[in-house]
């Protein structure tokens, strides 16, 4: 609190300075022209098991490797130290054998350790022998040779447990003991010191038969670095084949559920949908490791788990029919995201054999049916079995994952049509972004992904307005600003905002979007920058998550015409910079490379030295070449630094996805500039895209529809002039870009219907309070108070942190100065909503 009043006071002084606040604008808002509405479907939510989301995450399981099958790999693969291979397996867009490699561990049984009086006392070792289940074969023998000492087999969980005095723990256990095992063994949770806070006794039968025990433990003082340990205090051989503890108190008490506060965080979030089970788990590195949602059925004990695309293994404890009882649970829909046959196309990119597509749309009609269909169905009755037998609410299914190219879109089309026979009801997506559907038939939805810069969002929230309408919405399934950010600042957070008021005033393309990703365990951040931040005992929103909050509570039904979005950008000048060529995931070759300067004279280009390069790049013959698939590649030219000149070149395309890159205008070491980006986007779009830290920061110009031919050589030239650069090819003008400031504020405005308020967003970006004059036409009566929501920061650079964790947090406050014309100064670094009583 003591934090938010010096906020507050810091913004009060900032305000009173006349010279640090800025000339007041007009913002006229005319309530008689409705714009589009906004769809209730708007704002969701986008689970995937990346970070630990879920295990050591969401899903309220206390105990790491409970079945002990972590160290199962899919089939094909093999490990050396902590590296993971996958099979090598033929990218279908290649046609070249895909290599790889990914994080593994070298625990010899991850999560659980034996503590003995010494080494020679105990010892353990995972088998397969008359496993409990056969879907979950692994088992651990502990040998126990010295109990003069109690031996303890330990289990620390997902970086601790927190172990809370007065809750009660579910223990079960499935163990067999030997003959020879004459002992007791006592379960008991402990501190981080080993103190015991707990303790209860587990059956023992001797008779060499797997039984399934069950006992409640209630710790005496709360650890929030707690450990469970299973203490052993007679000679003989002990197999357990499970291990799991579980907080009696879930979030709406379900068996197998999730933790309360994390789940709260997420209903906080008031999400329409839930989208699962991801994200590249769908396809797996490769198709051996893809997600297989029948297997998260059933039994816990039962459940095999999988190496996560992200580098851990998945136990499938937050299988499908817990997801879909979340959703329930919070009235959001459900979206299910089915694999089509394809490995991720950004790793291995394997696919299925033709013959086997019918196999994966099988598979996917039996997930729709286990969450809809009738209970006289095959899957509908297992749902029934598992206690519910009326519908799930499922009501989106996402055809694949970020796949893209003519297999792609082949397969989409056989499973869209074959869905909508029978379930005419549900809404089907493509993978498919603002550069074209491809060749599929038809899409009900699109599913463009952006994960960028803040720059990027500021610069695009007019990306949706000349957009094409009518043959399908889109549902934004993926965004983040996620680079230069830090792990997630306000900067962040505003950019965000931003381009959020632009899906709302398209609202008649836009129907959804889910930020990504949702969650991050604290002790492995495999992305980095997550919307929400969570440890054993605490779990905190980012200020983007609270953004993504304050717009879904403050949904207008409908917009209205407002005279401004966003603050009016100014011209800028390319900075002198080098220039360069490259690709993404193609191979292309370049030539007749010929630079004039601004007088027209040739400049020396010396395409023997790059300043700097990523790919395999050869110069034979006059003729540049780019072999590899890596994304992306680049051959920066030294010794050439201009920004006014004329390039012209012959560009030839071999194979890939894409086309080619131009960059120019690169500085500080080729991390910052422009790239003309020809035929990207799946070979089918021409834009003109920063470059910041040295990638791709997003796009900045128009987008022009335009796909290249393989082995085709095309002409192209580059004219660059301080104020505005121009691509042609084969003599045509493709596309243009003139470089400008970014905008700082940004505005919205829309109708709620329910509560007749008239609902203002304003961004405002800048180190400065930002004064507004506002009018309000087409409206009979204003009332005078209403309501101020205000997300504000110090800094831009402010981030939430586990030591502050309402560093940046919504403040609402009631404000008696509305009317039909009204001002209000705006915070610097806010992102504020004005709520307005008017009919």
């Amino acid at each position: 609190m003591k934090q938010n009043l010096l906020c507050l006071a810091a913004v009060a002084l900032l305000m009173s300075s006349c010279s640090g606040v800025m000339p007041e604008e007009e913002l006229v808002i005319n309530l008689q022209e409705k714009g589009a509405e906004v769809a209730p479907s708007m704002y969701g939510i986008f689970f995937e098991e990346i970070n630990h989301a879920g295990d050591g995450g969401l899903y309220a399981e206390l105990v790491k490797n409970r079945s002990f099958e972590e160290l199962e790999m899919p089939e094909g693969y093999y490990a050396e130290g902590d590296v993971l291979h996958p099979k090598e397996v033929c990218n279908h867009l290649t046609g070249k054998v895909s290599h790889g490699s990914f994080r593994w561990t070298t625990e010899p049984v991850p999560g659980w350790a034996l503590q003995a009086k010494d080494a020679s006392a105990a010892g353990m070792k995972l088998t397969k022998e008359n496993p409990k289940f056969p879907s979950a074969p692994n088992n651990l023998k502990v040998t126990i040779k010295d109990a003069s000492t109690p031996v303890r087999l330990i289990n620390e969980g997902y970086w601790g447990m927190n172990l809370v005095k007065g809750n009660s723990y579910r223990l079960r256990t499935i163990l067999r003991t030997s003959t020879d095992y004459k002992g007791k063994i006592t379960a008991l949770l402990l501190s981080d010191k080993d103190e015991v806070l707990a303790s209860a006794p587990v059956e023992v039968t001797g008779s060499n038969v797997w039984i399934d025990t069950h006992q409640m433990l209630s710790p005496s003082a709360t650890a929030a670095k707690g450990k469970l340990a299973l203490e052993f205090d007679g000679t003989g051989t002990v197999s357990l084949d499970y291990v799991s503890l579980f907080p009696e108190k879930t979030f709406r008490d379900r068996p197998n559920g999730l933790r309360t506060d994390v789940a709260e965080m997420l209903q906080g979030l008031h999400p329409a949908f839930v989208r699962w089970p991801g994200g590249c788990v769908v396809e797996g590195i490769s198709l051996a490791n893809r997600f297989e949602w029948k297997k998260t059925l059933g039994d816990p004990a039962a459940r095999s788990g999988e190496y996560s695309t992200w580098g851990y293994r998945c136990s499938y404890g937050f299988g499908y029919h817990e997801m879909l009882q979340f959703c329930e649970d919070i009235n959001a829909d459900a979206m299910f995201v089915c694999n089509v046959g394809l490995g991720c196309q950004y790793r291995m990119g394997d696919a299925s054999p033709e013959d086997k597509i019918a196999y994966y749309l099988d598979d996917c009609m039996d997930a729709i049916e286990y969450a809809i269909g009738d209970v006289t169905t095959e899957w509908g009755a297992k749902r029934a079995e598992q206690g519910h037998p009326q519908a799930f609410p499922l009501k989106y299914v996402e055809i694949g994952n970020e796949n893209w190219g003519d297999e792609y879109d082949k397969r989409f089309d056989i499973f869209y049509k074959a869905i909508k026979a029978k379930h005419p009801e549900l809404i089907l997506i493509s993978n498919h972004g603002l550069g074209g559907t491809g060749k599929i038939e038809k899409t009900d939805m699109i599913d463009p992904h952006w994960y960028v810069n803040p720059e990027f969002f500021f610069q695009n929230t007019k990306i949706f307005d000349n957009h094409p309408r009518g043959k399908y919405d889109a549902y934004v399934g993926e965004y983040a600003c996620n680079a230069n950010v830090g792990g997630g600042n306000m900067r962040a957070a505003l950019s965000e905002a931003a381009f959020i008021s632009g899906m709302e005033r398209n609202g008649d393309l836009v129907k959804m979007a889910s930020y990504a990703p949702l969650l991050e365990n604290r002790n492995d951040r495999s992305w980095a920058v997550n919307l929400i931040w969570l440890d054993t005992d605490q779990v905190l929103g980012r200020s983007s998550y609270y953004v993504q909050q304050m717009a879904a509570e403050n949904r207008p039904t409908y917009n209205v015409k407002s005279n401004i979005t966003m603050s009016t950008p100014r011209s800028l000048e390319y900075s002198a910079g080098n220039l360069g060529f490259g690709s993404w995931n193609t191979q292309v070759e370049f030539k007749d490379m010929k630079v004039t300067g601004e007088d027209g004279t040739a400049a020396n280009l010396d395409l023997n030295n790059a300043t700097d390069q990523k790919g395999t790049w050869t110069l034979k013959d006059g003729v540049l070449s780019q072999t590899s698939s890596e994304t992306p590649t680049r051959y920066i030219v030294d010794g050439f630094s201009s920004n006014h000149f004329t390039l012209e070149c012959k560009v030839r395309k071999v194979g890939g996805d894409e086309g080619f890159f131009l960059y120019f205008g690169l500085s500080q070491g080729a991390k910052q500039g422009y790239v003309y980006n020809v035929a990207g986007w799946n070979n089918q779009t021409t834009a003109v895209e920063s470059v910041s830290d040295g990638r791709t920061g997003g796009v900045v110009s128009e987008r022009v529809s335009q796909s290249l031919e393989n082995d085709r050589w095309y002409d192209v030239k580059l004219v660059v002039a301080p104020q505005k650069s121009e691509l042609y090819m084969d003599g045509k003008l493709i596309v243009s870009y003139a470089p400008e400031t970014t905008p700082l504020q940004f505005f919205s405005s829309g109708y709620d219907e329910a509560t007749g308020e008239v609902i203002v967003k304003v961004v405002n970006a800048e180190a400065v309070p930002y004064p507004l004059s506002v009018k309000l036409d087409g409206v009979n009566q204003v009332e005078k108070t209403g309501k101020v929501i205000s997300l504000s920061a110090v800094s831009d650079m402010d981030e939430n942190s586990f030591e502050e964790p309402k560093k940046i947090y919504p403040q609402e406050s009631e404000f008696k100065g509305f009317g039909k014309n009204f001002s209000y100064t705006f915070p610097p670094f806010s992102y504020t909503i004005l709520r307005v009583k008017a009919n």
